[in-house]
């Protein structure tokens, strides 16, 4: 990309920033108030009414503050933000009595105020737009060093691991990869992969497309992954092509197919910082910040891929994708929930509801496009063959 468009991206980032920094002490605020409406009385009967909608918009004002802050580059209010946003759901289960988490969430929002405002710079060092780095981690030599070849003679920048363990302790001194292909057993560890794949998870909260490699062709290795953060599962042997389409699919940063994406969210920041993001990577961005105007706004641009925002006030992420699946016009049109909060619940609700796929906030945005650009892909291709067999 060049140099002067880098520079615009960066500035439009800051300047969303600044002026995000300079309206937090009125969020603060809003929070604290929410705060002080929690009522702690067990004898109010009246406030305990009123307690679930109490803790519904602190829950919102929670929410909507760890995914922007999160991904404007301001970690610490993030992980605060996202405590206070715990707290809140739990509310009814927590050990603690009513005032001691009243305490605990004004402690919370005290430390957001003392929080150093700079973005965080991200650690370990990216690889460079356009690097298309791939690490490859199996034991297998000979299958490792043929995939290095392969990959190597297209054009990525590909190295090898044979240890899982290794790579584990090394990782966050590496430049970070675009892809990982990463076999699913070492040694007489049946499930190492996706162990370290979670681990990793866990500890860095955003990864990169992760290729499971596995000779099971089974459920339960399947599911093992799966829920480690697959992106794909691959049993052995992989061919030389389904290796290119997999790493063209998610490493390669040259797309000369430009997909259309309605973006859904409103909290403006927070929808502005992912417009600037993803325009930055190439897409043709539609941000829609009147959830309640997503059904006309699609119908006018008939996008590739909808991205939806989980928690929205008058009408959440997984009601419009309801109502947009009844519009026969929309009921193959991929759906990507946004949320800042990973429940199995909220996954399963969302994906029964019409979702085809959820990211968390704040988002890695090499993962979004991936992920947007693999749906856009594959639902372009079914407007295809549909339109093809229409026409015979």
């Amino acid at each position: 990309m060049p140099e002067n468009e880098l520079s615009r991206h960066r500035a439009q980032l800051e300047a969303l920033r600044a002026d995000y920094v300079e309206k937090m002490p009125e969020t603060f605020e809003r929070l604290e108030g929410l705060i002080d409406a929690i009522p702690t009385d067990p004898n109010d009967a009246v406030g305990l009414d009123n307690l679930n909608a109490s803790l519904g918009l602190l829950y919102q004002e929670a929410h909507k503050l760890a995914g922007t802050s999160g991904s404007l580059g301001l970690e610490c209010v993030s992980t605060a933000a996202r405590q206070l946003l715990s707290l809140a759901e739990n509310w009814h289960t927590h050990p603690l009595d009513a005032l001691s988490k009243r305490e605990m969430m004004d402690t919370l929002v005290e430390t957001m105020r003392n929080c150093d405002l700079k973005p965080v710079e991200e650690s370990p060092g990216p690889s460079k737009r356009g690097s298309r780095k791939i690490h490859i981690v199996d034991d297998d030599e000979l299958v490792a060093q043929e995939m290095l070849t392969w990959l190597i003679e297209a054009g990525f920048d590909a190295e090898v691991f044979l240890s899982s363990s290794v790579y584990l302790d090394i990782f966050e001194t590496l430049a970070r990869p675009d892809m990982i292909i990463m076999d699913v057993a070492f040694g007489e560890d049946m499930s190492a992969g996706p162990d370290i794949i979670r681990q990793l998870r866990n500890r860095l909260g955003r990864m990169p497309a992760v290729i499971f490699l596995s000779i099971l062709d089974e459920m339960p290795a399947r599911l093992a992954a799966l829920r480690a953060g697959a992106s794909r599962y691959l049993v052995k042997p992989v061919t030389k092509d389904r290796l290119m389409d997999l790493a063209h699919e998610f490493a390669e940063r040259k797309h000369t197919t430009t997909y259309r994406v309605l973006l859904v969210d409103d909290d403006q920041t927070a929808l502005q910082a992912a417009k600037i993001q993803l325009e930055y990577v190439g897409l043709e961005v539609h941000a829609c910040e009147e959830p309640l105007q997503a059904l006309t706004v699609a119908r006018a641009i008939r996008p590739d891929v909808i991205i939806l925002d989980i928690v929205m006030p008058n009408v959440s992420g997984t009601e419009l994708a309801a109502i947009l699946r009844e519009d026969r016009e929309f009921d193959a049109t991929p759906i990507v929930f946004l949320t800042s909060q990973s429940h199995q619940d909220e996954k399963t609700l969302s994906v029964a509801l019409g979702g085809d796929d959820y990211v968390l906030k704040p988002f890695d945005t090499d993962y979004l496009t991936a992920t947007v650009r693999a749906r856009a892909k594959r639902s372009r291709r079914l407007r295809e063959l549909i339109n093809a067999t229409d026409s015979r």
